[in-house]
């Protein structure tokens, strides 16, 4: 092992990198495994257990051996869950004698990327304070254990969840409902269909084909125009786009009109609040939602409360207010209760499929009243990532931005937390303005940080 080692730096969602790569390479992940291990070990307890999972990629399996080596160091026993999605995962973590959970996965990003989520015994992601004590440990940590680790396989452990949906939608009644999902060749590929099937609806499977290298290829909740094809070719009811691992989903309408999460909280706040139970009249939102979630929901009485992008940051929020509904434009919707504040794309469409004349009157109508203001982002790939206060021709291109939108629009510039990218975001109501302010201000952040 190197004698040079640099601790991994666990970034808005756990790790993530190219499969292969640091940190997602044996020795880092060993250590991982080692120091999680270690942590679990504190909390007490005998015959401490981890359950894993994973999305499809094809580099999970030697992840999960390097990461087993590390945690058997640590004298924890490991089971594989196998192929499933993030939610499924957190559930087992939850409702069985497990420790923790660790998830394979990459979401969203390509086949070659991989990365690790990590579940405490309650369902929830590590604390941000656990994140930099592993850090700490991986840097003192040297496993030794490097023969073939034991590892049990539970596949059937799935079922669990499975009945944990179906007493939670006890009353819901999918027969004579049509519906396409789209598992982006991921960890939802067997579970969703089968979920959905057994609540009584006809499905089209759309992207349930996992190989190990074509997920999220051009498909799932990033790619949904595919499904908008799928929904009329197939006169569907709904087109349900999950990503790779599932916490999160896009929807498409019988009328092929995509419906993201501000579509959602727009949907799900106003049902709540017309019950009784949107908790203190609000929603949490990111930065990223859409001015015209916040108009439309102030019109029914309804705060939006903002937090920083990740849905980590989402339940932080909800836990604190003890908020009811929350969720992000990209497709992470978290509900309190039965939902447990956890993103799952799944869970989602079956409480919207659940909401009185949605199933009788369409999709589409329950969407009818939102609208929303132009929005257009730009990716910038970039060399670093400097705080903004610190480029000045940045900083004075964005005030100058703002400045001209006033209170009829908003500019978002903040960095990806996985990927090397700065996203460029403003919306008014002038798209053609919108787009062109874009350009300028994508222009500047290349020249300044491209390089």
């Amino acid at each position: 092992m190197s004698d040079n080692f640099l601790p991994p730096h666990f970034g808005t969602d756990g790790l993530r990198g190219r499969a292969g790569e640091e940190p997602m390479e044996p020795e880092t992940l060993r250590r991982v495994g080692a120091a999680l291990g270690v942590l679990l070990q504190r909390s007490g307890g005998e015959h401490v257990r981890v359950i894993c999972g994973n999305d499809g990629r094809e580099s999970a399996p030697w992840i999960l051996e390097a990461l087993t080596q590390g945690l058997v160091a640590a004298e924890v026993a490991v089971t594989d869950m196998g192929l499933c999605t993030t939610p499924a995962l957190a559930h087992l973590a939850r409702s069985q004698p497990f420790a923790a959970g660790i998830m394979i996965s990459a979401s969203h990003n390509p086949s070659h990327d991989n990365g690790i989520k990590i579940f405490t015994h309650d369902g929830s992601k590590l604390s941000d304070a656990d994140e930099r004590e592993l850090e700490n440990l991986c840097a003192q940590l040297r496993p030794e254990h490097l023969s073939q680790p034991r590892i049990r396989i539970r596949n059937e452990l799935l079922r669990n969840y499975e009945d944990h949906l179906a007493a939670v939608f006890s009353s819901l009644d999918l027969t004579d409902i049509r519906l396409c999902v789209d598992a982006a060749h991921g960890g939802g590929s067997l579970i969703a269909p089968t979920i959905l099937r057994a609540f009584g609806a006809e499905v089209i499977e759309v992207a349930c084909e996992p190989d190990g290298f074509n997920i999220n290829d051009g498909v799932g909740a990033l790619h949904p125009m595919r499904m908008v094809d799928a929904v009329r070719e197939h006169k569907a009811q709904l087109g349900i786009c999950l990503d790779g691992d599932g916490d999160r989903g896009i929807f498409v309408d019988e009328t092929g009109t995509i419906r993201d999460g501000d579509d959602q909280l727009y949907l799900f706040g106003k049902q709540l609040h017309l019950q009784g139970d949107l908790a203190g009249d609000t929603v949490v939102a990111t930065v990223m939602s859409n001015l015209g979630l916040h108009r439309a929901l102030a019109t029914l009485g309804i705060k939006v409360k903002v937090t920083p992008v990740g849905d980590r940051h989402v339940m932080l929020a909800m836990k604190a207010g003890g908020y009811a509904l929350g969720g992000e434009q990209s497709g992470h919707i978290l509900f309190a209760g039965d939902g447990k504040l956890t993103g799952d794309g799944l869970f989602t469409a079956l409480q919207m499929l659940s909401i009185k004349g949605v199933r009788e009157k369409g999709v589409a109508q329950a969407f009818a009243s939102f609208r929303r203001f132009p929005q257009h982002l730009v990716n910038v790939l970039v060399a670093r990532k400097p705080p903004f206060e610190e480029v000045p021709a940045i900083t004075a291109k964005a005030r100058a931005i703002e400045t001209l939108l006033g209170t009829e629009g908003r500019l978002v510039l903040r960095y990806s937390g996985t990927e090397p990218l700065c996203r460029v975001m403003i919306e008014a109501a002038d798209i053609a303005l919108v787009e062109q302010l874009c350009r300028e201000l994508a222009a500047v952040v290349q020249s300044e940080l491209a390089k």
